[in-house]
């Protein structure tokens, strides 16, 4: 199936100039975004879609979508950080929507390419794109055509099978992010997989000739050295959650167990260690404060209950807690630097951190001990603060704040109760915890009172099938 016929695009939004403000949009989707998903070469991008696009010369559905998805995406970013945007997101995106059965019936490597696009903007605008059903479209589409094999390259010119490993590892990160923060499987193994990572190449060499295609030795803003690092991590993370967050793997030995999380975490040490640096970074996924908390995140979830382990030592709690706390104050600095990318996975990212503190702090002596009423008081307020940021008035974001509030009040309440013989850890709550997780309630758990507040984030609390699959997913 082929592109269909060249027409003229479409007039832009009313209140946008092509000429005056597109470039610029452009210059923010490869400046924010490509770092993380490189589905486009830019060179090739402005030669063949957008240049002919401005020029208002004769195009084809496929060249128009690709441009107004990248002017929707630049449009949303932008909006981020500017109180008045001069122009619409949606405005592009609704352009863009009305060319997507033409893609749909494009080839293959243009309709994944279409598709990731899609994605990528449905990440910043969860109510207007179906960020499962669509990562899990294109992953069909493209274990069909083999790019997860690397004998699918064998006859492909350089630029051909670098473009096809660049969007194949682009579908496999979104398919972990978004696999993983809905608790859903993931959408391919990586025993199935043997294509190579991307060379460490700019666009520029890479539309250049073949014998100067040299890898670069060190980190360029402009190379896929991020890029590479965010798969390695997406590759950690995925081993994690098959090991202990999958809904077959219940109850494993503590020995185990222990081997699993030190083998994982010492991944985690070293994949933080040899991460890339950059003079100055061009987007959020190339700071220092960007990988820091996605090593937190990982340490989070390699060391919290689980399936596999509902109750977990005061050693784990205490990492749990550590990294929950690093990691808001990470998103806090890159707040302050106006560099955070507010996504999907980034505002459940905050969110599990700061349930993920209180519970910690709830269930462990030591870890209450070790802070003060007053320093948990600013890290609730701090987190709150930021969710309610980076939501821009959304409801996920306003009611995951309610949440948080709660839970935290909750949580303060217990540093002025009366003190008590403890153990280290509240094994009574962690199994309760357990339980609720993982089997319907019954008479033998009831709820501890000062835990009503954990009971409600179950029965009424931050369900992302609702936000994310319901009220804000088309």
């Amino acid at each position: 199936m082929g592109c269909p016929p060249a027409r003229l695009p479409p007039p832009p939004p009313a209140s946008f100039s092509i000429q005056e403000d597109g470039l610029g949009l452009v210059d923010v989707f490869f400046d924010r975004r490509w770092p993380q998903f490189p589905v486009l070469h830019r060179p090739t991008f402005m030669e063949e879609h957008y240049l002919p696009f401005v020029g208002r010369q004769a195009t084809n559905e496929l060249s128009s979508f690709q441009v107004n998805m990248v002017l929707a995406i630049g449009a949303s970013e932008r909006a981020r950080s500017n109180c008045n945007p001069r122009n619409s997101h949606q405005g592009f995106f609704e352009a863009a929507i009305s060319d997507l059965n033409s893609v749909l019936a494009a080839d293959d490597i243009d309709c994944i390419q279409c598709l990731l696009l899609l994605c990528i903007f449905g990440s910043n605008e969860p109510q207007s794109v179906n960020l499962w059903y669509t990562v899990g479209l294109a992953l069909r589409l493209t274990v069909g055509i083999d790019l997860h094999r690397r004998e699918t390259l064998a006859h492909k010119s350089l630029f051909e099978a670098e473009m096809c490993k660049r969007l194949f590892w682009s579908l496999y990160t979104m398919d972990r992010s978004i696999s993983i923060s809905l608790g859903r499987p993931l959408g391919i193994q990586d025993s199935d997989i043997t294509v190579p990572f991307p060379l460490l190449l700019t666009d520029e060499k890479l539309a250049g000739p073949v014998e100067q295609a040299v890898p670069n030795i060190t980190p360029d803003v402009r190379d896929m050295s991020a890029f590479r690092h965010i798969i390695e991590l997406r590759r950690i993370n995925a081993e994690i959650y098959k090991a202990l967050h999958s809904a077959g793997e219940v109850n494993i030995e503590s020995a185990s167990l222990d081997s699993i999380r030190q083998h994982h975490y010492s991944r985690l040490n070293a994949w933080l260690l040899s991460a890339p640096r950059y003079l100055v970074p061009i987007s959020m996924y190339q700071t220092s404060e960007w990988f820091q908390i996605a090593y937190h995140q990982a340490v989070i979830n390699l060391h919290r209950p689980s399936h596999a382990s509902p109750v977990s030592s005061a050693d784990a709690i205490r990492l749990c807690a550590d990294s929950s706390i690093s990691l808001i104050s990470c998103y806090n600095a890159l707040y302050a630097k106006n560099k955070i990318i507010h996504t999907y996975v980034a505002i459940d990212s905050l969110f599990m951190a700061a349930v993920t503190m209180l519970y910690s702090i709830r269930a462990s002596a030591v870890v209450r001990h070790e802070l003060t009423k007053e320093v948990v008081e600013s890290n609730i307020e701090s987190c709150m603060g930021l969710l309610s940021k980076i939501s821009h008035g959304r409801t996920v974001g306003e009611r995951s704040t309610q949440i948080i509030r709660r839970l935290g009040n909750a949580t303060l309440a217990i540093f002025d109760a009366p003190p008590s013989a403890e153990n280290d850890i509240d094994t009574e709550f962690m199994s309760w915890f357990g339980v609720k997780c993982q089997n319907p309630p019954r008479p033998e758990y009831p709820t501890p009172s000062i835990d009503i507040a954990w009971n409600d984030l179950f029965e009424q609390g931050y369900d992302l099938n609702g936000f994310y699959n319901g009220d804000l997913l088309l």
